[in-house]
Parts: C-alpha cells; sequence; structure tokens
C-alpha cells in the first residue's frame, strides 16, 4: 500500500483485521499530509458536495474578493481548467447533486462506529471528541435551500438556533450571528495527527511493515503480474497494490497511463494557544467558510480553497487573514497567542465523491484517494469498501457511485 494518511492507514488495519498482511510505503511519517492540519472535522452528517447547481453565478465574485474563500493562480489556470469545469458540470444538474449526496451519507454516516472498531472504544472515545458541530451565518444569509432538501432526503436534522441561543451555546461569539444549525452528531478528531499514530501503532503492534521512502515510479510485470515499486535505495513487489496517496497520487499512477480528474484543493490553517479562547465545540462559519476546532493542545483555523497545484509556494497572506477573520467571529480572541501556520493539499476530485475502486485493466491494482474536505470522516468506510474489493466480498452499500469509470 502507497499513503499513510488516515486512508490509507484506515486501511491497512482494516486489511490486517481481516487476515492480511500489510506493507505501508510514504516518505513522509504517517499523517503529516493534508491529514495532519484539516479541521479534523468528523462529521457523520456531512452529505453535501461541494459544486452546486447556481455555483457558477458565485465564482467571479469570490475570484474577485481577495478576503473570499476561493482563489486561483492565474498561471495555474490551464491546467486547472478541465477540472473546474468538469467540477461545474459535476453539480450544475440538481438530480446529480442528490445521488452525490447519498453517496456521501453512505460514506459518512457509520464514521464513528467504525472508527470504534477501527481502534477500540477506549481509544476512540479519547480521540474522537462528539460535541456537535455548530454553523453560523451572519445577518440575511441563509444555507443554501437544495442543502435544505438533501438533509431532509438524507434523514439530517440539525438544531435550528436563533442568536441568542447561539450566544447562550457560545459567549463570545460575535454579535454579527444571527442564527445557526447544530449538528448534534457530529464532532472532531481531538488531534488529527494523534488519530492516525494511534492507527499506525495498531497497524505496527499487529505485525504490518512501514517504509520511509519516497516512491519514484510503478510499473507493472505482465509475466507475473506483481507491480514493482521503484523506491528511493531499491525496489519492492506486490501482487495486489493500493494507491491511497491523496493529492499525489496521479503523479504515480502516470506510469500505468492511469489518468482520473484529481485536483489539489490547497487549504491553509492558523493556531493559537488553549488560552487564546474559550471555544466549546468546532464552529463553522458559512459567512467567511472558516472553521474554528477546539483540539488537544491548540485552536484551530481552517479554510480556504486555492487552485494552484502542488509546487508553488504558499500564500502568505492567507496567515492574517484567517487570524483576521477569526477575530471577527469572536472578538475576544487573544490573537497574541497565535502559534503556527499551515498549508496542506486536499485530494479532490469534480463531484466530491473518492475514487474507491478496482482498475479492470490491472489486475490487483487499487485506488482510494479523493476525498476533498472530508478524508476524516470518510476514511473508515473507504478502508472497508477497498477491503471488500481486495477480499472480493460484497459490501453493504452500493459502491457504484465510487466508480473510476464514473468520469
Amino acid at each position: 500500500m502507497i499513503g499513510a494518511g488516515i486512508v490509507g492507514m484506515c486501511t491497512a488495519v482494516t486489511l490486517q483485521q481481516r487476515g492480511w498482511k500489510v506493507t505501508v510505503i510514504d516518505e513522509r511519517a504517517p499523517g503529516t499530509g493534508a491529514s495532519f492540519g484539516n479541521a479534523g472535522l468528523i462529521s457523520i452528517d456531512s452529505c453535501i458536495p461541494i459544486s452546486m447547481p447556481g455555483m457558477v453565478k458565485k465564482i467571479p465574485g469570490w475570484l474577485t474578493d481577495r478576503e473570499g474563500p476561493l482563489s486561483l493562480r492565474k498561471r495555474y489556470l490551464p491546467t486547472a481548467l478541465p477540472w473546474l469545469l468538469q467540477w461545474l458540470r459535476s453539480g450544475s444538474r440538481k438530480q446529480s447533486v442528490l445521488q452525490q449526496a447519498r453517496a456521501l451519507r453512505a460514506l459518512h454516516g457509520n464514521a464513528d462506529a467504525i472508527y470504534r472498531s477501527l481502534l477500540g472504544t477506549d481509544a476512540a472515545s479519547r480521540l474522537i471528541v462528539t460535541t456537535g458541530q455548530l454553523h453560523v451565518w451572519e445577518r440575511n444569509q441563509q444555507a443554501d435551500p437544495i442543502s435544505g432538501q438533501i438533509q431532509t432526503d438524507n434523514g439530517v436534522a440539525p438544531r435550528l438556533l436563533r442568536a441568542h441561543e447561539v450566544r447562550d451555546l457560545v459567549p463570545g461569539i460575535s454579535d454579527r450571528i444571527s442564527h445557526g444549525q447544530l449538528y448534534e452528531k457530529n464532532g472532531f478528531a481531538s488531534t488529527p495527527l494523534r488519530l492516525v499514530q494511534a492507527l499506525l501503532q495498531q497497524f505496527l503492534d499487529n505485525g504490518g511493515q512501514l517504509v520511509r521512502q519516497r516512491v519514484n515510479g510503478i510499473s507493472r510485470d505482465d509475466a507475473s503480474g506483481d507491480y514493482r515499486i521503484i523506491l528511493a535505495t531499491r525496489n519492492a513487489r506486490a501482487s495486489r497494490l493500493v494507491i491511497c496517496a491523496g493529492a499525489w497520487a496521479n503523479r504515480l499512477l502516470d506510469g500505468l497511463n492511469i489518468h482520473v480528474p484529481l485536483e489539489t484543493e490547497r487549504g491553509y490553517h492558523v493556531s493559537f494557544d488553549p488560552a487564546a479562547l474559550a471555544l466549546p465545540l468546532p464552529i463553522m462559519d458559512k459567512t467567511r467558510a472558516v472553521a474554528m476546532t477546539p483540539m488537544a493542545d491548540h485552536i484551530r483555523v481552517a479554510g480556504f480553497v486555492e487552485i494552484a497545484g502542488l509546487d508553488v509556494a504558499p500564500n502568505m497572506t492567507r496567515e492574517q487573514l484567517l487570524v483576521r477573520h477569526a477575530k471577527t467571529l469572536f472578538p475576544g480572541l487573544d490573537i497574541n497567542l497565535k502559534k503556527e501556520f499551515w498549508l496542506g493539499f486536499r485530494p479532490s476530485t469534480p463531484d466530491s465523491l473518492p475514487i474507491l475502486d478496482r482498475v479492470p485493466h490491472l489486475p490487483g491494482l487499487f485506488l482510494g484517494f479523493g476525498h476533498g474536505h472530508t478524508g476524516m470522516t470518510g476514511a473508515p468506510k473507504s478502508a472497508e469498501i477497498l477491503a471488500d474489493l481486495i477480499s472480493g466480498t460484497a459490501s453493504n452499500i452500493d459502491i457504484t457511485p465510487y466508480r473510476l469509470n464514473r468520469f
């Protein structure tokens, strides 16, 4: 298996539980990619795709707003354009969006239970905190009506809060906030890195092998059917290979002539010392598209979508913008207690659904990536689906929406 993020480690442990011997390869320390710096949200009620009907009308405003949630590096536009057009098409038809939402609900709905089966109840309770999540809006701003229909169709019923109820739940929140939605079943990872590390330790304790090397290429031996993985200092071979490499998956698959519509949605976070703010639960500021999460040793403010690929330098102006957004939401935030600034790479498909499939013309090759903004939530069920595919076991959900051939 290639990839030691949350999807890869969930898959590795799941395969071990089914009797498979597993080796995980990654040049980075496990959990230090997108799994490290995300908002840490475990959102079992999350079922709304990113691309929605009518969104095309909002994009010009986002792109011209230097403080908006979306930015695009001009030099990268020719590379990103095919994916962007496919992204817009995926959300243009209401019926398609409703189908995507059902697939997201199936992927996310049992995340907490599957984490418990992977980690054990005690460890899962320490690592995943079920406080609920609060989504808030400023005056005269409402949730998309299609979003409401999606939630109703999928049995998601957030508790609606008026302004004073929001302030009772979260003292110190801005007076600009007029209403909110409380998702009581949702929660967060106390620290995403620790969650991945706990899975890693279980994997190692169960006899798994971790190889910390760069993968420079993959090829298939037609005679034996084995896959040769060209590492930094040696070659490895496997009869079955799972690619859970996130935003780097396309680069690995190029040598096998496999091309999928996967783009990198770069995201940023700023962290604060816990003393900077008393925050009882994660807050999603829907007006500015940022999340604030009270993690074990810091408060994390995460957000933005930047389309610029894997290679260009960070946009350093995003640091102060995240600080400003957080201060607007919580005027009492002590910004002098700011700690770290981070950039990471979300692996995203046009329809917000991951690719979870075998490659039909390359027996023994399996793909598990493309979770976009919801990898922490989608990882455990994705691991089950991949393990079913590898073991030849029927899944207990319809896995057609995650197939490679949908594009």
